[in-house]
């Protein structure tokens, strides 16, 4: 049954959102961590409590606004809450591209945390919206694959953002 949902309409789509989402999350938070420490310039003096930092700025939002994510889920279109939740994160790609271009530390804060405020308001209208595209005998193996998934993206966006801030972190590399 698995493999069948991730070739539906109606589940895909959500599922590799979902993966995405959660490698650049990961993919940022990584990157910026070992940038901060592997390269002085940037982290300077006070990298341990950079790197400090960027887990609790990424972090934060999920304890303040995951209620509100599902209030969303529970008052509005979720498919519409979710929409717009992703063309914003677009827009804060464009703002983490920039931080990693020019190098700069404070841009890419902003970026993690607004990371942190979109995933922690999709959170919930991710699995409210699931009983909305699967029967009642779907749901456990949807759940398993997007919980599945969002572990391996967590994975996977640790390692290649390890792996990009060591190959591009330096001009002259």
């Amino acid at each position: 049954m698995s493999s069948s949902l991730l070739m539906t309409r109606r589940f895909a789509p959500l599922f590799w959102c979902q993966f995405f989402s959660a490698f650049s999350d990961n993919f940022l938070k990584n990157a910026l961590v070992f940038l901060i420490l592997f390269y002085p310039d940037i982290g300077g003096s006070h990298a341990g409590a950079l790197v400090t930092l960027a887990a609790a700025v990424f972090i934060a939002p999920y304890f303040f606004l995951s209620g509100l994510g599902g209030e969303l889920a529970d008052r509005y279109d979720k498919a519409i809450i979710a929409q717009r939740l992703k063309f914003v994160e677009i827009g804060v790609a464009l703002i983490a591209v920039t931080g990693f271009y020019f190098h700069s530390v404070p841009l890419l804060f902003i970026a993690l945390f607004l990371f942190g405020v979109i995933g922690s308001l999709f959170g919930p209208i991710k699995y409210g919206i699931l009983p909305d595209h699967l029967q009642r005998s779907e749901l456990p193996a949807g759940n398993a694959l997007v919980e599945g998934a969002t572990f391996i993206a967590i994975l996977l966006g640790t390692i290649v953002g390890g792996i990009a801030a060591k190959d591009g972190g330096d001009p002259a590399r």
